[in-house]
Order: structure tokens, then sequence, then C-alpha cells
């Protein structure tokens, strides 16, 4: 991020200039795609003046302050623009929250658990749709239930972790159990 300071009726010492680099650096912190940041300084005969704009890849923030301390205006405007950045923030994360329910979840809550056939567009076919219990079991009442089914598989949450679990009747008449490794 590169810093602009502009002062106006006033002497810029190192002292003041570090100041304010190092209270815009903890902007930078807390969101990371600030271009360019342009602070000006005003004094006036009783008032001092700062004015920070923050210029983003799409947007801009402005905060204006007004104090008699310059150092106390330096942070007041500071403090206004990260209450805007953070706004700004949660804006665009909810935006991406939005998206994301809009490309993803609606077209997976098309496929319906029932037990009717729905086309992939070419990629194949799925013949059928199962639905499994989401209550919790443990793997011997699984394998209990799998032997009840006469089935190959079933998929079931795991009382002991809380994860999603299957247990496969393997080709020698033992049982295998998939656990998910993240």
């Amino acid at each position: 991020m590169q810093i602009t300071i502009t002062g106006r009726n006033l002497d810029l010492d190192d002292s003041l200039k570090r100041y304010i680099h190092k209270r815009m650096d903890r902007l930078e912190r807390l969101y990371g795609r600030i271009y360019n940041c342009e602070v000006i300084l005003e004094e006036g005969k009783v008032l001092k003046n700062v004015e920070v704009i923050l210029h983003l890849k799409r947007n801009r923030v402005v905060a204006k302050e007004s104090s008699p301390d310059l150092y106390a205006s330096i942070d007041n405007a500071s403090d206004k623009v990260k209450k805007q950045l953070r706004r700004l923030n949660d804006r665009l994360s909810s935006r991406r929250r939005k998206a994301v329910v809009g490309k993803i979840m609606r077209p997976v809550r098309r496929f319906r658990r029932s037990g009717r056939m729905a086309d992939l567009g070419g990629q194949g076919e799925i013949v059928r749709i199962n639905s499994f219990a989401d209550k919790p079991m443990l793997p011997e009442e699984a394998k209990l239930e799998l032997e009840l089914m006469n089935k190959n598989f079933i998929m079931f949450k795991n009382a002991d972790t809380g994860e999603v679990n299957v247990l496969y009747k393997r080709g020698d008449g033992k049982y295998g159990l998939v656990e998910p490794n993240f």
C-alpha cells in the first residue's frame, strides 16, 4: 500500500509521518486490498482537519475528522475508516454467501431424495436416489442394520466421531469401514 501524506498550512515532521504510517498499516492488516492511501492534514485557526482517502479495487473509502489535537484527529479518522472497511468486508462476504447458495445449493436441491430418475445432461444418469438416516449409530449397529437390509454397504453418522462413515461387505464375508480423513 502506498501512503501519500499532504500537509496544508502545516509542517510535517518525521514523528508525525511515522505515526500516520503506523495507523494506516493497521488498516492494511484489516483489509489487505488497499492500493493507495491519501492522508491530507490541514491546520486551521482552532481545529486540525484530517482527511483519509483509501483507494480499493472497486471502491473508495473517505473519512474526515476535525479536533483541536492533530493526533486525536488522525486516530478518529482511522477509526472511522476502520469501521467503514469492516462494513464493506461484511457486505462483500454476505454477497459471496448468497452467490454460493445461488450457484451451488439450489442445483443440489433439485435432486430430491425420492426414488425418481434424474438426468445429468449426457454424463450418465442417476437411476435411483436413496437417503440415509441422519441418526447417529455405532459401527456395530450399522453392521446389524446392513445385515437386515441385505445390501452391500450402508452410509451412517458415527456416534463416536460425529462423522459420516460407510460400512461395506467385503468379498470374504467380513466388513470394511470407511472413515473420512481430513
